[in-house]
Parts: structure tokens; sequence; C-alpha cells
């Protein structure tokens, strides 16, 4: 009789000590943030139609753009079917001819489904000669910097999103006026002198 309720108990505690706890050391049962934040980090391929690339690091809020000499990088997510998006391709046209030799200014093409040959045509159509990535893994590069930003994984485009030496400075979400984004990249040319 020892035997069976020894034998009994052995199991039970196997049954409540192999289960391992799933839950991530830096947050708690509930979900909600402690003290430490997890690491968002990867690093992408980012194309154009004409095969340049940029290899880019995420490591929290530091982006790192490896080809890329310029201490300031705007990155634009976007798509060619979002209305808010199209209003805002002549002011980024008018930025990238204002600041082309101080930043880094690259259009990131999102859930849009656009062929090569439709996006080169939109291209010019719309008059873009700054950086403009179609790369497969642009959406996964979108999430990513959404969670960065705190933003909800179904976010509003545009996006736009300032980054000075690698390290986060602003954000906009949806069109905000030219002038605001002119302040900014000078304000941040300021912080370079």
């Amino acid at each position: 009789m020892h035997h069976i309720h020894a034998f009994f108990i052995l199991i039970l505690l196997f049954i409540f000590t192999a289960c391992e706890d799933k839950t991530p050391k830096n947050y708690t049962s509930h979900d909600t943030l402690t003290t430490q934040a997890p690491t968002l980090s990867d690093t992408f391929i980012l194309s154009n139609n004409a095969g340049d690339i940029y290899t880019v690091t995420v490591s929290n809020k530091k982006v790192t753009f490896k080809e890329s000499m310029k201490a300031i990088t705007l990155l634009s997510f976007f798509a060619t079917w979002c209305q808010p998006c199209l209003h805002e391709i002549p002011d980024l046209n008018d930025l990238y001819y204002k600041y082309q030799d101080k930043l880094l200014l690259a259009s990131i093409l999102i859930h849009d489904p656009i062929s090569k040959q439709a996006l080169e045509n939109f291209t010019q159509a719309q008059q873009i000669q700054h950086y403009v990535s179609n790369s497969i893994q642009n959406n996964d590069f979108a999430q990513l910097i959404s969670k960065t930003l705190q933003l909800p994984k179904r976010f509003s485009i545009p996006l736009t999103v300032m980054y000075v030496e690698g390290e986060y400075f602003t954000h906009y979400e949806g069109n905000v006026p030219v002038e605001m984004i002119e302040y900014d990249i000078d304000q941040a040319l300021q912080t370079l002198e």
C-alpha cells in the first residue's frame, strides 16, 4: 500500500514539475511590460527595381543602413493604392531635391502587390527620384519598425520615420505639412554640427 501511495505522489510531482514556464522573462503572465522590454532585432535586405540593395539592421529603435554614409535617414512606408500616400509624394520629392546630399530618403512599398513594370511606370509618373524599395522583406521590415515605435500591428500609412546616425529621431503618422518635416530635418542637422 505504501508503494502505491509513493508511486502516486511521484507521478503527481512529475506532472507538476515537468511543465516549463513559457512566459518570456521580460513579461508577466498578464502580458504587461515589466522593467526591461524585449530586444527587437533583425536584418533585412531592401531592393529596388534597378537591383540596388540596402542591408538594414534594426536593433530596438536603432536602424542602420549598411550601404549609406548619410547621417540622416527618412523612411516613408507607403502603398500605391493609398490616397494619402499619393498626396505625400510631391512633398517627398521636394525634400529629396532640397536635402539629397544630407539624407537618405527611402520609400518602402508595403501591402502592395504591384508588378515591377507597374511600379516603374508609377515612379516615372510621380517623378520619384529617391530610392523606392519593393523588396519581398518590406512588410516584415515595416512590422518590426512599427513594433519599435509601439504602433498597432495595422498602423496607418503613410508612416514616415526619421533616424539620425541610426538613432530614432521622430515619426509622423499620416500626412503632415512638409514644413514640419523640414523643421525636424533642420533640427537633426543642427545636432550633427
